[in-house]
């Protein structure tokens, strides 16, 4: 589970997100997201909404990271998520749901959805 997690909170960093050999390598080639939105996004979408991610004043907080075995080459991660601003303020609280697969180069991440959700207390 651990390097899910590492691989997961990787995603949530702007200087990976713009580096396109690292999000090839950590998002599978047949990779969906269904944003908060209800919105279908796939690898191709997201390499070029990226490309154009502007950088915020923040960073992403995760917690209560679980993991489930869905077959001998997947796993199920489960946590809260939210936008924390360099100032203190929090908003975009999530619950978020990755399928991870064991693929020839690693752990990819297959598909990946988003629900908006009341605040919750964050951990430390």
């Amino acid at each position: 589970m651990d390097i899910l997690i590492t691989q997961e909170v990787a995603l949530h960093q702007y200087e990976v997100r713009q580096n396109v050999s690292q999000v090839t390598r950590l998002l599978h080639p047949e990779f969906v997201e269904v944003g908060a939105s209800g919105k279908r996004y796939d690898l191709q979408s997201i390499l070029e909404m990226l490309a154009f991610e502007p950088h915020e004043a923040g960073c992403v907080h995760s917690q209560n990271f679980q993991c489930i075995t869905v077959g001998h080459d997947s796993r199920l991660l489960t946590y809260e998520a939210a936008w924390v601003y360099e100032g203190g303020k929090v908003d975009a609280f999530s619950r978020r749901a990755s399928l991870w697969q064991q693929t020839e180069v690693g752990w990819q991440l297959r598909y990946h959805q988003g629900t908006y959700c009341d605040a919750f207390e964050l951990i430390k």
